[in-house]
């Protein structure tokens, strides 16, 4: 069993835990500004006559703590997985909060543990207590909200990354639809990244066309507690702070954009057991989020994702059919933020950058619409080594097993965590099935266009620019990767899920 860890938030005791949980690991969080944990709910917007409710306060202050402990609490590093009590943990948490009549509902504990369970594969378990002395809630949003109607359509989470893009543009400027926008912000570049491209958005919003709003929800913490970076509660950051922002316009549901191969992310390697493979957007846990929101609102709440039938290079193509791929520039899709220059945001060797340049590729979207100088590495002609070559190989092998499976059936025996996203893919898990292996086929083949047009780069006139063979198109075209031995047949259906 992984080793217990107490996270005494806001400055409670550890008496206040259960026996049982005070000899083990602690670890004292408080929010404020010189506090472990950065929570400054004044920057949500301009200041007006609209309130923050405690209970939306408690949820983002709840989520923020969680956030904090994710990734204070390390998993062993890359070098020493046992996919098992290394990579699991056990946390409770202790929290003030200023409504816990409604924190200490079995029904709101239950969905809070179980949507961090499949979120992040650890095991949660809170204490809630009335907060002695919370701090004032200040007034939010807009000094102009119109009384008697709604002032929005929709709440649409906007991470500044090329799927949120799409969503942005699908809503406000294809739909003209009334939308908040709505950004977490764990670090300053990001913040200014977000804002230049909310700025090239509204600024193509027609004159007549309802304009958008951008909110900013700052949670992050002091950099000495960054001792894991898997950052699988970034989600329930995500939907809080969507849920707050919902709630002061008089909404029920927030909305993710994400494409659909993202969201379902199935393991592009055996090693990838449970929520190693991310399940940032997937299915069940936006299932999961929504229930959580539903039990803390005592009212339906929805989490959706429109992209879930989408893949990345539909995406692109969509966004260069509008009109709008320039703004594909000024989005950052790298998974990783730390040291880098502005002019070039992308390592070009994480699986979102290799993943963002090919359905780049496949879209044919023009060379100003993703500048290839704005790659640290080339995604798919930079030499790689250890892991970043690992995943080229994979994520070319893994999209030619889906091309060669030709029935959902046999897709469900090869990929069998489709079950676990199968029940919200269709009427049917048969459906659900049936949805995502065709979803995979159209991926499998825009990685082969992206990667044909990546080569087709190289060629000048009748001359051979062959790629490095520690690179991805290396390993394509020098030594092509071989596909698996073939599967026994598969069952005469899809067996029953888990």
């Amino acid at each position: 069993m992984p080793d217990p860890h107490l996270v005494l938030c806001g400055g409670l005791p550890a008496a206040r835990a259960p026996r049982a949980w005070r000899a083990a690991d602690r670890l004292a969080l408080d929010i404020g500004p010189g506090d472990a944990v950065h929570l400054p709910l004044d920057r949500l917007a301009a200041r007006a006559r609209t309130g923050l409710s405690d209970v939306s306060a408690d949820l983002l202050a709840v989520a923020a703590y969680v956030f904090a402990a994710d990734q204070a609490v390390t998993r062993g590093g890359t070098a020493g997985v046992d996919y098992g009590d290394a990579w699991r943990r056990r946390f409770r948490l202790e929290v003030p909060v200023r409504r816990p009549d409604v924190w200490a509902r079995p029904a709101v504990h239950a969905a809070l543990a179980d949507a961090l369970r499949v979120l992040t594969d650890d095991e949660y378990e809170f204490g809630f207590h009335p907060d002695p002395d919370p701090a004032p809630l200040p007034a939010y949003l807009y000094d102009a909200v119109a009384p008697g109607r709604p002032e929005f359509d929709e709440v649409v989470l906007f991470s500044g990354g090329l799927d949120s893009l799409g969503g942005a543009v699908d809503e406000v400027l294809v739909r003209r639809r009334r939308v908040v926008l709505v950004s977490h912000r764990a670090a300053t570049r990001v913040g200014a990244r977000q804002d230049a491209l909310f700025a090239a958005l509204a600024a193509r919003v027609r004159p007549r066309d309802p304009t958008p709003a951008h909110l900013g929800v700052v949670v992050n913490k002091r950099r000495g507690l960054n001792r894991d970076f898997t950052q699988r509660t970034r989600s329930l950051v995500f939907a809080a702070a969507g849920a707050a922002v919902a709630r002061l316009v008089g909404l029920w549901r927030v909305r993710f954009y994400e494409n659909g191969v993202t969201s379902l992310n199935h393991p592009v390697s055996p090693e990838l057991v449970g929520a190693r493979a991310s399940r940032t957007t997937h299915p069940a846990a936006l299932d999961r989020l929504g229930a959580l929101l539903s039990a803390v609102y005592d009212a339906p709440f929805g989490v959706d994702n429109p992209y879930q039938g989408a893949t990345k290079a539909e995406l692109c193509g969509w966004l260069k059919g509008w009109g709008h791929a320039d703004l594909c520039a000024l989005t950052c899709s790298c998974g990783s933020v730390w040291g880098k220059a502005e002019a070039a945001p992308h390592c070009g060797r994480c699986s979102q950058c290799v993943d963002r340049r090919v359905a780049v590729l496949a879209a044919g979207l023009a060379g100003a619409d993703d500048p290839p100088d704005r790659y640290e590495s080339d995604p798919l002609a930079g030499e790689r080594d250890g892991a970043a070559l690992t995943y080229a190989e994979r994520y070319v092998g893994s999209a030619r097993e889906a091309a060669a499976v030709g029935s959902p059936r046999a897709f469900a025996v090869r990929f069998p965590e489709v079950y676990d996203a199968a029940p919200h893919l269709g009427p049917s898990v048969a459906a659900g099935v049936a949805a995502a292996h065709d979803l995979y086929r159209r991926h499998a083949a825009g990685v082969e266009r992206g990667l044909r047009a990546g080569m087709a780069a190289r060629m000048v006139g009748l001359s051979w620019d062959r790629p490095p063979a520690r690179s991805l198109l290396g390993l394509v075209f020098n030594e092509p990767i071989p596909l698996p031995p073939p599967a026994a047949a598969p069952p005469a259906a899809p067996p029953d899920p888990p």
